[in-house]
C-alpha cells in the first residue's frame, strides 16, 4: 500500500489516502497479488481513475495496466509485457505447463494436474521437473496441506496472462471441459463420503478446491447453453448437495440448481432426479416448503417412470420433512414411516437412520417423548456404526433437545450437546453449529447463566441469519427473548418474541407458532393486557389440539403461573369469555384483537352458570391418537403385522404402541385390552 501511495503521489502530487479509499486501495494492491510492479502501474492510472473507479477495472487488470516510465526496458512498461518476457524465456514443455496450470483456480495439487495432463495424454513423466521449474521462476507458488500434501498456487495476474496464452493457442475449449471433468469426478467421488467416516476429510478437501469447483459449474452452465447438453451440470447439481449444506454455501447452490432445472426441463434421466431431489433439501433448509412441495411433485412421476425406489423414498423424506417443520405431524409421521419402509427395501443404511431420527422428531412433538428417545437412541447407534459424524451429531441434539423438553435425565443433555457440537465444527457444518448452539443457549438459560446463554444464541442467529435458516433463527430468538425476560427487559423480551413469531409465521410452522404466541401472552400479560393475553393463549391452546401437539413439560409451570394470574386478575366470567374467544380466532385474529371482552348477556345475568374453560383435548388414560388406532385395530382381532400394514408402519413400531397402551391401561394382555376398548366404546 505504501509503494501505491509513493507512485500515486508522484503522479499527482495532492493524492493522499482518506478514510473514503484506504480499502478500496488496499482491495487494489490485494488484486495485484502483491506485485511491485503491477501496483506502480496501477497507481500511475490515478492521474485518470479515482481508486474505485480503478478496482472496478481490475477484472482485466493486463489491459488498463499500461504507462511504464519511458526509461525502462520495454517489458518493464507494460505488465504484460513483462509477464510476455518471463513466458517467452520457458521452452515449449514448460509453456506448455504454464498455460495448463492457469486453468487451476485458488490453486491444485499435484495429483490433478497428473490427472488434467492424462486426459489430455500430454507427457506426465516430465511434469515434477516441469512444475520445480516454474517454482525456481517464481511463476508458481506452493504451500502445506494437510498430511504433509502440496497445494501449487498461481498469482491470479498470472494466471489471467496464462488463460489468454491458452485462448491464443486454441487450447482453452479443450482444457476447461477436461478441468470440468475432473471436478465433477472429485464431486462424485466425495458424494457417499458425506454418510461415512471420512465426511470431514472430503468437507475440507472440497472447500479447498472450491474455487475450482465453481469454475466447473460456470463451464457446464456454458456447456448447456452453447451444446444443450445438461449432463454435466446436472450431476454436479446433484452431487454438491451436502457440500453446500454443510460449508453453509445454500445461497450459491441454488441459483446453480435453479439455472440447471429451469434449461433441463423433459429430461428424464437419473441425474435429473438427483438435481430435483438436491433442490428440495436446499429448498426445506431455506423454509421454503412451497419449493419442496413443487420439485417433490416433479420428481415422483419421473422415479415411478425408472422405477427408482430409491429415489421415491428420498422424494417422500422431504414431503415428510416439510410436514413436520409445518406442524402437520400425524400426515408426516404416515410419509415418514413409508420413507423408512422403502429405505430398507433398498437398505440404505444411512437414510435408514436419518428417517428414524425425524420420527423421532415427529413423536416428541406429538408428546410421545418415551418413543421419541428410543427412535433417537436407534438413530445415533446406526449413525455411529457409520461413521457418521455429521449424522450421529444430528441425532444426538435431537436426543437432547427431546431430553430437555420432557425434563428426563437432565444431567444427560449438556454432554451430548458438546459432543454434537464439537462434532459439527470439525466438519465445518454451519448449519449443525448454529442448531447446537441454540440448544446449548437454552441450558444456560435453564441454569442461569444469561452472558453464556446470550452469547450462544447470537452465535446461532448470525449462522442462521448467513445460510438462511429461519426454522432455528425463529427458536434463537425465542430464546434470547427468554434471557430479556429473566433480566426483566420486558420490552426487549416483546420485540424478540414478536420477531420470532413472525418468522414461525413466514415459514408456516403451526408448532413455533403456537409457542409464540404462548410466549408473548405472558409478557403481554405481565403488561397488564391480560385479555389480549388469555385470548392469545385461547388460540395457541385451539392451534395444539388441531395439529396434536401438547405444551412440551419444561413449559407448562411458567405458563400456567401467568395464566392463573391472568385469570384471578379479570375474574372467571371475563377470562372464559376472553379464552373462548381465542380459541375461535387464527393466531392472525388473535395477534389483531386488542381490546375489551364483550360479555355474553347470558353470562351477565347467571354468573353461576359460566361454563369452565374447555380444557385442551386429551384421549383416555393418556393415550395418543396413533396409540387409539392401534388399540382399535387390536381391539378387532388384527395381529401386530396386519396392524403396520394397515397403518404403513413398522411391526417394531407397532409392537412399541402396544407395550405403550398396556402401560397406560394397567392391563398385560391382548384380551384385557380389547376388553377396555369394547367398555369405553372406541370400538
Amino acid at each position: 500500500m505504501n509503494l501505491f501511495v509513493q507512485r500515486a503521489r508522484a503522479i499527482t502530487s495532492d493524492f493522499d489516502v482518506t478514510t473514503d479509499n484506504a480499502v478500496t486501495i488496499a482491495e487494489i494492491c490485494l488484486r495485484l497479488d502483491g506485485l511491485p510492479l503491477a501496483i506502480e502501474l496501477a497507481a500511475a492510472r490515478v492521474k485518470m481513475l479515482a481508486p474505485k473507479t480503478l478496482l472496478e477495472r481490475l477484472d482485466h487488470r493486463l489491459n488498463i495496466l499500461t504507462g511504464g516510465a519511458r526509461d525502462l526496458p520495454l517489458r518493464q512498461r507494460t505488465l504484460r509485457n513483462t509477464l510476455a518476457w518471463s513466458y517467452s524465456i520457458l521452452t515449449k514443455e514448460e509453456q506448455r505447463l504454464f498455460r495448463l496450470l492457469s486453468i487451476f483456480a485458488g490453486g491444485c495439487t499435484l495429483e490433478a494436474i497428473e490427472a488434467v495432463l492424462t486426459a489430455l495424454d500430454d507427457e506426465v513423466d516430465t511434469m515434477l521437473d516441469g512444475v520445480a521449474s516454474l517454482l525456481d521462476k517464481s511463476l508458481l507458488q506452493h504451500m502445506e496441506q494437510q498430511q504433509g500434501q502440496k497445494r501449487l498456487i498461481m498469482l491470479e495476474t498470472l494466471r489471467e496472462y496464462g488463460l489468454e496464452a491458452l485462448a491464443g493457442n486454441e487450447e482453452l475449449e479443450t482444457v476447461r471441459q477436461t478441468h470440468a471433468a475432473y471436478y465433477l469426478g472429485l464431486v462424485e467421488q466425495a458424494d457417499p463420503e458425506w454418510e461415512g467416516p471420512k465426511q470431514a476429510v472430503w468437507s475440507e478437501r472440497l472447500e479447498q478446491e472450491h474455487d475450482n469447483v465453481r469454475a466447473a459449474m460456470g463451464w457446464s452452465l456454458e456447456r448447456g447453453e452453447t451444446n444443450h447438453d445438461w449432463e454435466l451440470a446436472l450431476r454436479l447439481a446433484g452431487a454438491l448437495r451436502r457440500f453446500w449444506q454443510v460449508r453453509g454455501y445454500l445461497s450459491e447452490g441454488r441459483p446453480f440448481l435453479e439455472k440447471v432445472l429451469a434449461e433441463s426441463v423433459g429430461i428424464v434421466s437419473a441425474w435429473h432426479i438427483k438435481a430435483l431431489i438436491a433442490m428440495g433439501h436446499v429448498a426445506v433448509i431455506q423454509d421454503d416448503y412451497d419449493r419442496v412441495e413443487a420439485v417433490c411433485k416433479e420428481s415422483l412421476p419421473l422415479c415411478q417412470e425408472l422405477g427408482d425406489t430409491w429415489n421415491t423414498a428420498r422424494a417422500l423424506y422431504l414431503l415428510g420433512w416439510i410436514g413436520w417443520l409445518r406442524g402437520d405431524l400425524a400426515p408426516a409421521r404416515a410419509l415418514m414411516e413409508q420413507t423408512l419402509a422403502l429405505f430398507r427395501q433398498v437398505d440404505d443404511k444411512g437414510f435408514i437412520a436419518w428417517s428414524l431420527m425425524y420420527l423421532g422428531i415427529i413423536a416428541s412433538r406429538q408428546g410421545n417423548y418415551a418413543e421419541g428417545r428410543l427412535l433417537f437412541e436407534e438413530s445415533v447407534a446406526r449413525q455411529r456404526e457409520l461413521g457418521n459424524k455429521r449424522g450421529t451429531a444430528f441425532s444426538l441434539t435431537q436426543l437432547a433437545s427431546t431430553l430437555f423438553v420432557s425434563q428426563h435425565d437432565a444431567e444427560m443433555v449438556h454432554p451430548m450437546l458438546e459432543e454434537s457440537l464439537a462434532l459439527f465444527r470439525e466438519l465445518g457444518d454451519k448449519w449443525g453449529v448454529a442448531a447446537a448452539s441454540m440448544l446449548l443457549g437454552q441450558v444456560a438459560l435453564q441454569r442461569g447463566e444469561m452472558t453464556t446463554a446470550r452469547s450462544l444464541e447470537n452465535v446461532s442467529m448470525q449462522l442462521c441469519r448467513e445460510i438462511g435458516h429461519r426454522w432455528f433463527l425463529s427458536q434463537a430468538l425465542t430464546i434470547l427473548a427468554k434471557v430479556a425476560e429473566t433480566e426483566h427487559n420486558q420490552v426487549l423480551a416483546l420485540t424478540l418474541y414478536q420477531e420470532s413469531l413472525d418468522v414461525a409465521r413466514e415459514i408456516g410452522d403451526k408448532v413455533l407458532i403456537a409457542l409464540g404466541l404462548e410466549a408473548l401472552a405472558g409478557v403481554i400479560a405481565a403488561q397488564v393486557e391480560p385479555v389480549w393475553a388469555t385470548r392469545l393463549w385461547g388460540a395457541a391452546s385451539a392451534l395444539r389440539e388441531t395439529i396434536g401437539a401438547p405444551m412440551p413439560p419444561i413449559e407448562r409451570a411458567v405458563y400456567e403461573r401467568a395464566v392463573a394470574a391472568a385469570r384471578m386478575h379479570l375474574g372467571e366470567q371475563v377470562f372464559a369469555s376472553a379464552w373462548s374467544e381465542g380459541r375461535t380466532m387464527t393466531p392472525e385474529q388473535a395477534l389483531a384483537s386488542r381490546g375489551p371482552v364483550i360479555l355474553p348477556q347470558p353470562l351477565l345475568s347467571t354468573p353461576s352458570s359460566i361454563p369452565p374453560v374447555k380444557p385442551a383435548l386429551t384421549h383416555p388414560e393418556g393415550l395418543t391418537a396413533r396409540e387409539l388406532e392401534v388399540l382399535r385395530l387390536l381391539a378387532q382381532g388384527l395381529t401386530s403385522a396386519q396392524i403396520a400394514e394397515r397403518l404403513v408402519i413398522g411391526v417394531v413400531t407397532v409392537n412399541f404402541h402396544v407395550r405403550s397402551i398396556y402401560s397406560k391401561l394397567g392391563v398385560t394382555s391382548r384380551a384385557a385390552a380389547t376388553r377396555y376398548a369394547l367398555e369405553h366404546h372406541l370400538v
